[in-house]
Order: structure tokens, then C-alpha cells, then sequence
């Protein structure tokens, strides 16, 4: 099959994983790719030139800017369309996306990734769902709300976004809980995070026990959580760590005894809970996005809170209490992974609805909550 993957591959986060991830899986398969890269730095994925790859410019703060991007996309949209792809991929959306679809013949099948839970009627995207035949919610949860806040008729089915690839199935038990307990999180520091709320919240908690939390990554609310940190006197409990390099975070991951995810608004999944789930580690997080449909399946390993401060620090006693107990196992968290959440059953997905598009997205039951893999 020939398939164009429109994606951005030079910043941070999940969906940037996702992109790659998805286009490795694809060129395995056998596939013949055209890709379009979002980025400023023309980086790309493959490094043998077997297959083509064009780079948009992701950042236009300027007019002769937009003006380079606008010309690079119409180069853009030539090559794709000369390309004739069967179906058309796109793990973001922008006015770039909707230019490339656009420019395809009628024949390309054309779908867009959606990764938001909190779905909303911005005129961006309700361009995009007129020029798209169908859109892939990341998770099952994700559909109704789509189809309830943005769109009841075109074709909706859920499909997965990839963490990443890892060479081994390692993972290693929960260290013992006898005398401090370690927390970590991972992932941008921006407000929807909610990870300074989460500081702030249980600041009383941080100080009369032994619990230390790391926070691993960069974003503009850095220095708002640095002054939390030191109004509330929690130098010694409290780290900010930095971003780490993807051949640390097995280690740092293993010698945490959990994982917070504190969001507060604006989530699909995080690809942070799918890492956690792959090394064995609880999870403890809020009711945002797609964590609750998540926990539905690992049960054993998540304790999901309301976002209110009074309600997640209630549910942080409870979580420390259970690691201090043992009563999570590491094997039982990352046998959900493996069976669920790994790239291997996701690609699963992927690969039922390339045998046919069209009927994949017209014609896909949504399962029982109780059989759902995602």
C-alpha cells in the first residue's frame, strides 16, 4: 500500500513518539512511504534515503516565515499528490494537514488522529473533518465525545498511538517501602499538567512524610513550581530534575516506587502511563482524558483521582499506603502492558484497519467496556 504519514518529529512529547514509532512500523510492514516532517530543522527519520521524506517548517513567528512555509507546503502538496497515495496519515492537525489533503486525489483515503479528550468546536479542526473521510480518536472513550462536540457524521474508530520502542521486555520489582518512598513524574511542565497544583497541594503531606518526588522535564511553568518548592520548604523533598536522556529513564524509572500524572485539563492518553505500565509502576492519576478508561483494564495498578487538590491528596495517602503495604506488583502491571498497551498489541489494531480503511471506520463496533484493548 502507498501511504503518506504527515507528522511533527523534532519536539517533545507523545505524539512525536507516536509519529515515529508509527512510520518504522509501517516501513517494516512493507509499505511504500512518502513522509512529511514538521519540523525547522529538516531532521529525519530514516538515515538511508530509501525513503522520502520532506520537512515543513513547524515554527512561523514571522512573515517571511509563513511565507517560506506556505511555499514549502505547495512543494509539499505537489510531491504528494504525484505520489498517489491509497490513504493518508496525519498525527496532528494545523492548517498544514488540511493543505496536504486537500491537494490529494479523491481516490486517497484520508484520516486524521485525534488526541485531545476534550474535544472542541475550533474552526481548524472543523475544516479538517470536511476534508478527511474519517478520524481515529486515540482511545475508544474518545469517540462519543468527538462525535458529541465535534462531528455525529463523518466515520470514527479508535487507533492507538505507539510509545516507544524498547529492545527488551526489562523491567524490575518495586523497591521495598521500608523507610522513604520515591515518586517521580514525567512529561512537560505546563499548567494542564497540574503537576505544581499537585506540589502545592500536598506540600503538608510532602513535609511529615518520608516522600520524595522527582520531576523530570521542561516547560514554561518550571519556575512557578521552583517557587512552590521553596515557599512551601520542600527543598529536600521536592527535585527538579531536568530533561533526561531516553537511555536514562529505564534506571530512573526502576528506582521510583511510582508514577504521578496530576493533569488537570486537556489530556487524550499519556503516553507516560504506558511507560509506567511497562516497568511495573502504580500509577496515580486524575479523571483527565482517557486515565480512567486506562484503569478500567488495570485495575490492580492505578488509583484514579478527582482533580480537586483536597481530593488527589486524599488519594495520595492512599497511594503511599498501598506501596508501603506492597500490595502492587510490578510483573502484574507490566503483564497488562504486554497483553494490552505494548506496541505489539497496538500495531494489531493498526494493521486490521490497513486491510481496509473504509471498512474499518464504517463498520467497527465499539467493544464492551470489559473486552476493550487499547
Amino acid at each position: 500500500m502507498k501511504i503518506i504519514v504527515m507528522g511533527n518529529n523534532a519536539l517533545m512529547g507523545g505524539l512525536i513518539v507516536h509519529y515515529i514509532v508509527l512510520c518504522r512500523y509501517l516501513r517494516r510492514a512493507g509499505h511504500e512511504l512518502l513522509l512529511i516532517n514538521v519540523n525547522d530543522s529538516g531532521a529525519c527519520i530514516f538515515e538511508d534515503n530509501e525513503v522520502p521524506e520532506i520537512s515543513v517548517p513547524y515554527i512561523t513567528d514571522s512573515l517571511p516565515k509563513k511565507l517560506g512555509k506556505y511555499f514549502k507546503l505547495r512543494k509539499a502538496c505537489k510531491r504528494a499528490r504525484s505520489f498517489n497515495p491509497d490513504i493518508f496519515i496525519a498525527t496532528g492537525y494545523g492548517h498544514g494537514y488540511s493543505m496536504v489533503a486537500a491537494s490529494l486525489p479523491a481516490s486517497t483515503f484520508k484520516l486524521f488522529e485525534e488526541v485531545h479528550f476534550e474535544a472542541h468546536n475550533i474552526p481548524l479542526k472543523l475544516k479538517m473533518v470536511k476534508l478527511f473521510d474519517a478520524i481515529a480518536p486515540q482511545t475508544e472513550g474518545m469517540i462519543e465525545v468527538f462525535k458529541k462536540n465535534v462531528s455525529s457524521e463523518k466515520p470514527v474508530a479508535w487507533l492507538p498511538c505507539f510509545s516507544k520502542e524498547y529492545k527488551s521486555d526489562y523491567f524490575e520489582a518495586i523497591p521495598p517501602a521500608r523507610n522513604t518512598i520515591r515518586l517521580a513524574y514525567f512529561g512537560r511542565l505546563e499548567w494542564n499538567k497540574g503537576i505544581r497544583q499537585f506540589v502545592q497541594a500536598g506540600a503538608e503531606l510532602f513535609r511529615d512524610k518520608d516522600l520524595l518526588l522527582d520531576i523530570y522535564g521542561k516547560g514554561s511553568e518550571a519556575e512557578a513550581i521552583k517557587q512552590v518548592i521553596k515557599k512551601e520548604g520542600l527543598e529536600e523533598k521536592v527535585f527538579m530534575k531536568g530533561f533526561y536522556e531516553d537511555e536514562e529513564f529505564a534506571d530512573i524509572i526502576s528506582a521510583s516506587h511510582g508514577v504521578v500524572i496530576p493533569s488537570v485539563d486537556t489530556e487524550g492518553l499519556p503516553l507516560i502511563v504506558i511507560e509506567a505500565m511497562r516497568y511495573g509502576r502504580p500509577i496515580l492519576c486524575t479523571t483527565i482524558g482517557a486515565m480512567p478508561e486506562v484503569a478500567e483494564i488495570n485495575k490492580n495498578g492505578m488509583i484514579v483521582s478527582e482533580k480537586e487538590p483536597e481530593k488527589l491528596v486524599e488519594s495520595l495517602k492512599l497511594f503511599i499506603e498501598r506501596i508501603k503495604a506492597e500490595s502492587f506488583s510490578a510483573e502484574e502491571i507490566h503483564q497488562v502492558y504486554k497483553n494490552h498497551f505494548s506496541n505489539k498489541a497496538f500495531w494489531e489494531i493498526w494493521k486490521e484497519m490497513l486491510k481496509s480503511p473504509e471498512a474499518y471506520f464504517t463498520a467497527r463496533p465499539i467493544r464492551q467496556k470489559e473486552e476493550v484493548l487499547y
